[in-house]
């Protein structure tokens, strides 16, 4: 039997990327202490749920079938962070039940931060000042679409024949979010939750962003990057304060 597993295991194991969360069922195995054969078989099953519910595979386990050194093949699983909470939360023993606590409290976690949003928003509806200011953050947001619909989206059309804006927009909102230490549930509008202070500090980012973006004279991928640098630098400052 393994150690128990913590949630800094879980982290470590349950790599986040662009492109997803893999984790190897052999690992898995490992970290719930059961035999990698016990894991397969859970798979399978829920392989079969998945299928019979007309639910992609994809996006829960990718199957690898490999040579083993020795000769004859192997089959493993890489666990997408769907597939891996499927296996993880059916599982039983200690440390199944630590994923399941760990699950449950980061679940109900964000649902108070999304209350505690809501409670907000409504609050702020009441203020006028605050509702002033929000109109005119939509200006400032305005100029920074515009920016980047004009030195990207239009060059990745008519130049790059590219139909689709490459997920700028999304990767310089995330961008000013980091810098301001903006940390909001998916779907949570800023403008909605946050004070006057932090709008006024959102809408000078978008403002000077919305200006470095048109003054420079960088493809549109290498403007990104200075942008990303410079504000990077920005927070290392901020943080050393």
């Amino acid at each position: 039997m393994g150690k128990s597993i913590t949630q800094v295991d879980i982290e470590k194991s349950v790599k986040i990327s662009q492109r997803g969360a893999l984790v190897r069922s052999d690992v898995l195995a490992k970290m719930f202490g059961r035999t990698h054969k016990q894991v397969l078989a859970t798979i399978r099953a829920k392989n079969k749920f998945l299928e019979e519910n007309s639910i992609s595979l994809g996006k829960y386990f990718i199957e690898e079938i490999g040579t083993k050194p020795q000769g004859g093949s192997f089959t493993r699983y890489q666990l997408t962070r769907r597939g891996f909470d499927l296996v993880a939360l059916s599982l039983k023993g200690k440390q199944a039940d630590i994923y399941k606590l760990w699950y449950i409290e980061g679940y109900h976690n964000k649902q108070d931060v999304i209350d505690e949003h809501k409670l907000v928003a409504k609050t702020n509806t009441l203020d006028e000042a605050w509702k002033q200011f929000r109109q005119e953050g939509i200006e400032f947001r305005n100029k920074l679409t515009k920016a980047i619909h004009d030195t990207v989206e239009v060059y990745r059309n008519d130049v790059e024949k590219k139909m689709n804006d490459g997920k700028y927009y999304y990767h310089y909102t995330s961008l000013i979010y980091s810098v301001l230490g903006i940390d909001l549930p998916k779907g949570t509008n800023p403008r909605d939750v946050l004070d006057k202070r932090m709008l006024v500090r959102l809408e000078d980012m978008e403002d000077t962003v919305a200006d470095m973006i048109v003054d420079s004279n960088e493809y549109y991928k290498d403007t990104y990057k200075t942008i990303k640098q410079i504000l990077t630098k920005y927070i290392s400052h901020k943080e050393t304060k």
